[in-house]
C-alpha cells in the first residue's frame, strides 16, 4: 500500500473512530440531557463563552505579531492572522499524530513576508516553544495537585506523574538546547546520513536548514530577549484563559465555582488528553469522553461536562471555519509554490 494511500486510510479510521465514540457518548449520556446543559448557560454565558475563546486567540495572535516584530519581519495585520488562523485550522483537524498546520501557516507568512524562510519557521517554533514553556507552571501545580487528591487512584496518579514528567523534560531540553544553541536536531539529522547513505547530500542540505533555524531562535533567548519575553507573557495570558474556562461555562450554566486545586487539575488532565489523546479530528469522542472522566473528579455531572466540551469545541470550530475559508482562498498550491521558489532563493 502506498504512502499518500496510507494516510487517506488511518485519517478516515479516526474520523469513523471519532463520530463512533462521539455517538456513543450521547446515546449514553443522552442528548436531551446534554442539550438541557446547554440551554442552561443562556446568552451571557455564551457571549462569556465566546469572548474567552476569541481573547485566547487574540492573544495567542499578539503573542506571535511580537515575536515577529522582534525579528524585524513585517506583515500587514490580515496576513498574520490569516496565516495563524489557517495553521490552527488544520492542526485542529489533524489528529497529533500528523504533523499538523505549522508548515501551512509558515508558508502563508512567508508569500508576504521578505524575510528568509528559516526566519519565518523560526518565529514559529519560538511561539509553540514559548507556549510550551507557559504551561510547564500549571501543569507542575495541576500535578502537585492530582498527587495529593484523594479522588484519584494510585494507577492514576502514577500515569499523571509519567505524562507530566514527559512534558516537562522535552519542555526543559528545548529550552537548554535554544538557549545554549547546541543544535541537537541539525546535529542527529546529520548522523542519519551514515545508516542512509544514499540520500547523504540530501540529509546534509536538510540539517543545514534546520541548523539555520536554530541559528535564528538561539537570537529569540539572546538578541531578542526582550520580546521574547513578552511574547511568553502574552502566552501565559492565554493559557490562564484557558485555564479559567472550566470556571466561566459552569459559573453561567449551573452556578457551580471551583477553586484553585480543582482548576489547576482540570486544566492539567486537559492538557495530558490532549497530548497524548488528540488520534481524531477535533478530538472529536476522545474530548468528550475525557471531560466525562475529568469533572467527576470535582462532582461534574456526565451531561454537564459534555456540554462544556460541545461548547467550547463549537466555538473554536468557528475559527477553523475562518481559517479553512482563508486558506483555500489564498489557494494551496500557491502555497507549496512559495515554497518551491524560497527554496531555489535561500
Amino acid at each position: 500500500m502506498n504512502r499518500p494511500l496510507r494516510k487517506k486510510l488511518s485519517y478516515t479510521l479516526s474520523v469513523v473512530i471519532g463520530f463512533g465514540l462521539f455517538g456513543a457518548i450521547v446515546y449514553y449520556v443522552g442528548w436531551r440531557s446534554i442539550l438541557a446543559q446547554l440551554q442552561e448557560l443562556g446568552g451571557i454565558g455564551i457571549v462569556a463563552v465566546m469572548g474567552n475563546v476569541f481573547l485566547t486567540t487574540i492573544s495567542l495572535l499578539l503573542g506571535w505579531w511580537v515575536i515577529l516584530r522582534s525579528y524585524g519581519v513585517r506583515l500587514p495585520i490580515r496576513h498574520i492572522i490569516g496565516a495563524r488562523m489557517s495553521g490552527f485550522a488544520v492542526s485542529y483537524l489533524t489528529p497529533s499524530l500528523y504533523f499538523g498546520g505549522e508548515p501551512v501557516r509558515g508558508l502563508m507568512a512567508a508569500e508576504h513576508a521578505n524575510a528568509p524562510m528559516t526566519r519565518i519557521f523560526a518565529t514559529i517554533v519560538v511561539e509553540r516553544f514559548l507556549g510550551g514553556l507557559s504551561l510547564v507552571m500549571f501543569i507542575l501545580i495541576g500535578g502537585f495537585y492530582a498527587v495529593v487528591s484523594p479522588d484519584i487512584n494510585t494507577i492514576e496518579k502514577r500515569v499523571i506523574v509519567i505524562g507530566v514528567a514527559f512534558v516537562v523534560f522535552w519542555i526543559i531540553i528545548g529550552l537548554v538546547n535554544f538557549v545554549g544553541n547546541f543544535k541537537w536536531i541539525s546535529r542527529i539529522i546529520r548522523l542519519l546520513k551514515y545508516p542512509f547513505r544514499r540520500w547523504h547530500n540530501g540529509i546534509e542540505r536538510a540539517a543545514a536548514k534546520v541548523a539555520e533555524t536554530e541559528d535564528e531562535i538561539y537570537d529569540a533567548f539572546s538578541r531578542h530577549w526582550k520580546g521574547t519575553l513578552l511574547a511568553f507573557l502574552i502566552q501565559m495570558v492565554a493559557n490562564f484563559l484557558v485555564y479559567m474556562r472550566p470556571q466561566v461555562f459552569f459559573y453561567f450554566s449551573t452556578h457551580q465555582t471551583f477553586d484553585f486545586a480543582q482548576l489547576s487539575l482540570i486544566f492539567t488532565l486537559n492538557i495530558m488528553i490532549s497530548f497524548f489523546l488528540w488520534i481524531t479530528p477535533g478530538g472529536l469522542g476522545t474530548g468528550e469522553a475525557a471531560s466525562i472522566g475529568i469533572f467527576a473528579l470535582v462532582g461534574v455531572g456526565r451531561a454537564e461536562a459534555v456540554a462544556f466540551s460541545l461548547m467550547f469545541k463549537f466555538v473554536e470550530l468557528l475559527l477553523v471555519g475562518v481559517g479553512l475559508f482563508y486558506l483555500f482562498n489564498r489557494g494551496i498550491s500557491r502555497l507549496f509554490g512559495v515554497f518551491k521558489r524560497r527554496g531555489r532563493q535561500h
